[in-house]
C-alpha cells in the first residue's frame, strides 16, 4: 500500500510538471523564472492577446460603421441616422470594446495566477442571466418606447415643416415665395419644438411606468403647477396663439405700414408675443399680439392713391374733370413718379356736394408705401394748374337765410341800410326829433326800383357781393333793434317823469 501511494504521488508530480517547468529546467521557488513558469507568462500572453484582439476588432468594427454611415448619408430619409451612428462610433469602438476585452483579460490573468475567480464568474453569469431576462421583458418594452419616440421625433421634424410650407405656399403668390419660406420656418420651429417636447414627456412617463415608478404624485404636482401657471400666464398664452395666426395668415410683416390697436406706424419687428411699431413722430409702440383685434395693412402687395379735390360751385364740372385727368396722366408719364404707379390716378366720380365746395374723388394704384409721396406731388400740381386755369379752391363759408316771410331782396335797400349804419349820429338826431309817446307808429321803408341785374351803382351782383350785402343787412337790423329798445326805454322814463309832475 505504501509502495502504491509512493508510486501514485511520483506519477502525479511528474504529471504536474508543466511544459514551462520542464522547458525552464524546474526553476527554484521565489525567482522570476518560477513565477513565469507558475502562470506569469500565461498572464502576459493573455494581456497581449486582449490588446491585440481589441485593436483588430476595433479596426473591423470602425470599417463596418463607416460603410454603414456612408450608405445612410446617401439617402435624405436616413441622413439623421447616419449622423447619430457617426457620433456613437468613437464611444462604441473605443470604450465599449475596451471594457469587454479588459474584463475578460483581468479574469483570465487572475485565473492563471492561481486566484479563485469563480465568484466573479458566477456573478457575471447571474448578472447576464438577470439582465437577459429583464431585457426580454421590461427592457424590450423600454427600448421599444425609446425607439418609437425617436422615430416620432424624426417624423415630426420632417413632416411638419413640409406640411406648413406646402399649405402656406399654396395660399401665397409667386413673388412672396421667399417671404413665405421664412414664415414657414419660424412657425415650423415652434410647432416642432412643442411636438418634440410632448413626445419626450410622454416617453418619460411611459418609461417610469415600465420601471414600476409611481407617477401619480408627479402628475398631481404637474397638474397643480399647470393650474398656477395657467392663471398667471393666460395673457402670455393668448399673445402666443394670436402671434401664430398673425404669422401663419401673413396679416402683416416687417416693413409694412399698419394700424393695429388704434396705433398706426411702420412694423419694425414681429414675433409670436408682440409687434413693434414706429410712428411718424419716431415713437416706438410695443403692442402685445393678444391686444390686436383688427389689423389694417396699408402696404400689402400694392397701395392706392385716394385723393379728394374740392372746387367752387361756380366752376364748370366737365372742365374740372378734364384738368384733373390730365394731371393724372402727366404724373404717370413722369420719369420718377411714373415708376411708382401701377395705374394713373383718374377722377372716379363727383363724390359730394359739400357746404362750400364740389368734391371730386381721384383713385389710382401704386407700389406699396408710395401713395403718400404721390399724393403730395399731385396736390402741388393741382394747385399750380388750378391757379393757371383760374379754377377756385374755395374756403369754408356760409349763406344766411332769413325765412319765407321776409321781403324780397333789394340791393338799394341794403345800400341805404349800410349808409344809415355807417353815418354817425343819425340815430341819436332822429331820436331827439321824435315826440315822446307811449306808442310809436312804424314807418314804411321807401321802395326804390333798381335794375334787376345789379346794384344801384350798376355793379354786377356776384355770389360774393350777395353775401357781403346780406351781412350788412344783418348788422343794420341788429343796430336798429338796439336803437328801438333804447328809444322805448327813454320814452317810458319821460312818461313817468311827466306823471309825477302832474
Amino acid at each position: 500500500m505504501v509502495a502504491f501511494r509512493s508510486k501514485y504521488y511520483s506519477t502525479n508530480q511528474t504529471m504536474d510538471d508543466s511544459f514551462l517547468d520542464v522547458f525552464l529546467g524546474h526553476p527554484a521557488d521565489g525567482t522570476l523564472t518560477a513565477w513565469l513558469a507558475d502562470g506569469g507568462l500565461w498572464a502576459f500572453l493573455i494581456a497581449l492577446a486582449a490588446v491585440v484582439g481589441w485593436i483588430v476588432v476595433r479596426i473591423v468594427l470602425r470599417r463596418g460603421l463607416k460603410q454603414a454611415i456612408r450608405g445612410l448619408d446617401q439617402h435624405e430619409a436616413t441622413a439623421d441616422v447616419g449622423m447619430a451612428v457617426q457620433a456613437a462610433n468613437s464611444w462604441i469602438s473605443n470604450i465599449l470594446l475596451g471594457v469587454v476585452f479588459g474584463v475578460a483579460a483581468i479574469l483570465g490573468i487572475l485565473h492563471v495566477l492561481g486566484n479563485n475567480v469563480d465568484p466573479a464568474v458566477d456573478y457575471l453569469q447571474n448578472a447576464g442571466s438577470s439582465t437577459g431576462n429583464w431585457l426580454a421583458t421590461d427592457g424590450l418594452r423600454i427600448v421599444l418606447i425609446l425607439f418609437m419616440s425617436w422615430v416620432a421625433t424624426r417624423v415630426a421634424r420632417r413632416v411638419i415643416p413640409r406640411l406648413l410650407g406646402s399649405v402656406m405656399l399654396g395660399q401665397a403668390s409667386t413673388a412672396d415665395h421667399d417671404e413665405v419660406l421664412k414664415r414657414s420656418e419660424t412657425l415650423s420651429s415652434v410647432f416642432v419644438g412643442a411636438t418634440v417636447a410632448f413626445i419626450y414627456v410622454s416617453a418619460l412617463f411611459m418609461v417610469l411606468t415600465a420601471l414600476t415608478v409611481p407617477i401619480g404624485p408627479v402628475l398631481g404636482g404637474f397638474g397643480v403647477a399647470g393650474i398656477a401657471v395657467g392663471f398667471g400666464a393666460q395673457y402670455l398664452v393668448r399673445d402666443l396663439i394670436a402671434g401664430i395666426f398673425i404669422i401663419a395668415e401673413n396679416q402683416y410683416r416687417t416693413g409694412d405700414v399698419v394700424t393695429i390697436a388704434g396705433i398706426s406706424g411702420l412694423v419694425e419687428s414681429i414675433n409670436l408675443r408682440r409687434t413693434v411699431l414706429r410712428d411718424l413722430d419716431g415713437q416706438v409702440h410695443v403692442i402685445p399680439n393678444g391686444e390686436i383685434t383688427v389689423a389694417s395693412n396699408k402696404t400689402k402687395y400694392w397701395s392706392r392713391v385716394n385723393l379728394d379735390v374740392g372746387v367752387a360751385y361756380k366752376e364748370d364740372v366737365n372742365r374740372v374733370v378734364e384738368v384733373l385727368n390730365e394731371i393724372g396722366h402727366e404724373i404717370a408719364a413722369d420719369p420718377y413718379y411714373g415708376l411708382m404707379l401701377i395705374t394713373p390716378p383718374q377722377v372716379l366720380r363727383l363724390n359730394s356736394l359739400d357746404d362750400s365746395a364740389v368734391t371730386f374723388k381721384m383713385l389710382g394704384d401704386c407700389k406699396p408705401m408710395k401713395q403718400w409721396e404721390i399724393m403730395g406731388e399731385m396736390r402741388k400740381r393741382i394747385k399750380i394748374r388750378f391757379d393757371a386755369e383760374g379754377i377756385e379752391i374755395p374756403f369754408p363759408h356760409q349763406t344766411v337765410y332769413w325765412g319765407d316771410d321776409q321781403p324780397p331782396f333789394r340791393p338799394e335797400v341794403v345800400a341805404g341800410a349800410v349808409r344809415d349804419v355807417s353815418t354817425p349820429g343819425t340815430t341819436e338826431s332822429n331820436s331827439a326829433s321824435r315826440p315822446a309817446s307811449s306808442h310809436r307808429e312804424p314807418t314804411a321803408a321807401p321802395v326804390v326800383k333798381a335794375p334787376a341785374t345789379g346794384s344801384p351803382d350798376g355793379e354786377i351782383l356776384t355770389p360774393e357781393r350777395r353775401e357781403e350785402l346780406l351781412a350788412a343787412i344783418a348788422m343794420a337790423t341788429a343796430s336798429r333793434v338796439s336803437d328801438a329798445s333804447t328809444m322805448d326805454i327813454k320814452a317810458r322814463t319821460l312818461l313817468v317823469d311827466t306823471s309825477d309832475t302832474e
